[in-house]
């Protein structure tokens, strides 16, 4: 099992004093089975001594104590894996490449860092007392054993053919959780959108009609395909049971048929085997749940080994120097192509040549689906390169040097985010938002408390305009803007096109502005257009 593989290399305790602890607890479970039974035995002959008492006492305590530190131990390393796990695949997301990431998709990544992780720690109780329930047994076999071989026949023929029943179930079982967790999948991925959707489903009550339609179809399958497992397992429990029920009958009434040495230890063998009952029920109801987070754990290291293969290159060998403010950045020949769903080649962008520098304003225009979005992924280095080279001042970037490059950019995409505490941003730089804030009319919205924005709550402009305040927090020699001013009023429009793109320039900042407003295109040092995934130079 991955999990017990997992826990046996990555455990931080010695595993054979939870081996230790598991089969003691078992014993101790055992001794008490046998000195209830040779109580009741000695009660028919005037009463048990207080020897007896007192080994009841101390097997009791020590089951106690044992069961405690086997289940403590367990949430202790189960707990450290699922957090271990949960930083390498964080660590993962944040080195991996955008395509890799666009391929795995939100919903799977968000769904293993919660959901599964989740599963993998609700095991906890059950993944302890199940192993010791799992000793147990076999200890209370063995007593069985030294009580009647008949009877201990009995017993190992039925727990042989009930694990060998379980184990040939167990391959559909594991069919059926692969296809619900799909299902359940594709119901997150739907909830997601229509969460995202809001906007378009008010605005057309059919398709807001269809869109509830089609989730509750989804969440049907989902709830048919869980249920189909629930019972699968029910069964078997009622099975395993019953059949434990009949193991008991025929030790009653079959076995003294075929010995005659049974019948002095009938009753202290039947009441061992009612004892197991308790046990095998653990054991059958903890088959489940360990197998849930099973296939959780399998499916945390799939993702973290998928993060891994996606894993940009330049993660495993880069250089911690910093680099210098780019005077100039370069592209021969750079250029990107799209796989498309069965992994053949699809849209492709370049080969792009171009050159940047610093002081001069780049203005990158064109229609819809000409490449613009994937030119600056590119140029960032967000995407991996199909060809072609960019270069600094010179020198070509190569995967050891692509993090210190991207160190000195700034960018607010189209799709951009905020956070709210100012990540990556010097507390000596956090005074400077005062100004800034005030500069694009944002000082009686948002305020800085303590390395934090007081609010995200904006508009659509104010929010942009905030992302344009981080960019300026951070003080980068190059800045990207994607579409900046298409959010903004005329009045910051214009400040955008007359003050504040030339007070870059004058800073000797270059900046590189995707924008289709032509009317400004003279504030431009170069207007570049793309047309099909490729540059076309104008005038500016």
């Amino acid at each position: 099992m991955t999990m017990i593989r997992q826990l046996r290399s990555e455990m931080s305790s010695n595993p054979r004093w939870l081996v230790f602890l598991t089969i003691l607890s078992a014993c101790s479970t055992t001794l008490i089975l046998a000195v209830i039974n040779i109580a009741a035995a000695q009660a028919q002959s005037g009463g048990a001594g207080i020897r007896l008492v007192l080994l009841f006492l101390v097997t009791t305590a020590l089951y106690a104590a044992t069961q405690k530190a086997v289940t403590g131990i367990c949430a202790t390393e189960v707990e450290g894996l699922v957090d271990r796990l949960r930083g390498d695949v964080v660590e993962g997301i944040r080195h991996s490449d955008m395509q890799s990431l666009d391929e795995i998709g939100q919903a799977k990544a968000f769904s293993a860092l919660t959901r599964d992780c989740q599963t993998v720690s609700r095991c906890v109780p059950m993944l302890a007392v199940g192993a010791q329930d799992a000793v147990t047994l076999l200890f209370v076999a063995l007593y069985v054993a030294w009580l009647s071989l008949a009877a201990f026949g009995a017993v190992t023929l039925f727990l042989v053919l009930a694990v060998m029943l379980h184990w040939r179930r167990m391959a559909d079982l594991r069919q059926e959780t692969s296809r619900a967790e799909a299902a359940e999948m594709e119901l997150f991925d739907g909830l997601g959108g229509m969460l995202r959707g809001q906007k378009e489903i008010r605005l057309n009550e059919q398709r807001g009609l269809e869109v509830v339609g089609d989730l509750a179809e989804i969440s049907r399958r989902t709830r048919m395909a869980k249920t189909a497992i629930k019972q699968r397992w029910s069964r078997e429990f009622a099975g395993i049971q019953l059949a434990f029920y009949v193991l008991v009958g025929v030790m009653v009434f079959v076995v003294p048929m075929v010995t005659t040495t049974f019948h002095t230890e009938a009753i202290q063998a039947t009441t061992a085997a009612m004892f197991m009952i308790g046990p095998i029920g653990t054991v059958v109801q903890a088959v489940p749940i360990i197998g849930d987070a099973e296939h959780a754990l399998t499916g945390l290291y799939a993702l973290k080994e998928r993060l891994r293969g996606g894993r940009a290159a330049e993660a495993e060998s880069t250089t911690t120097a910093p680099m210098a403010p780019p005077q100039e950045i370069v592209l021969s020949d750079l250029g990107y192509r799209y796989p498309d769903d069965k992994g053949e080649s699809g849209f492709s962008v370049g080969p792009l040549n171009a050159r940047f520098r610093a002081g001069e304003i780049t203005f990158i225009t064109g229609g819809n689906g000409s490449g613009k979005s994937t030119f600056l992924r590119l140029l960032v280095g967000l995407v991996p390169a199909s060809g072609g080279t960019l270069s600094v001042d010179g020198e070509i970037v190569t995967e050891a040097r692509m993090q210190a490059y991207r160190d000195t950019i700034s960018a607010v995409f189209s799709d951009y985010h905020l956070f709210r505490p100012l990540y990556g941003i010097a507390p000596e730089a956090w005074p400077n938002a005062g100004p800034l804030l005030e500069k694009l009319g944002l000082d009686r919205k948002v305020r800085v408390e303590d390395g934090r924005f007081s609010t995200l709550a904006l508009s659509a402009g104010q929010r942009k305009r905030l992302a344009l305040v981080v960019a300026e927090l951070e003080d980068k020699p190059v800045l990207i803007l994607d579409e900046w001013a298409a959010d903004q009023d005329p009045h910051f429009r214009h400040l955008f096109y007359e003050e504040i793109l030339p007070a870059y320039r004058a800073q000797g900042k270059m900046v590189i502005c995707v924008t289709h407003d032509d009317r400004w295109f003279g504030v431009a040092d170069r207007v570049l257009a793309m047309r099909e995934g490729a540059f076309v130079e104008g005038t500016g």
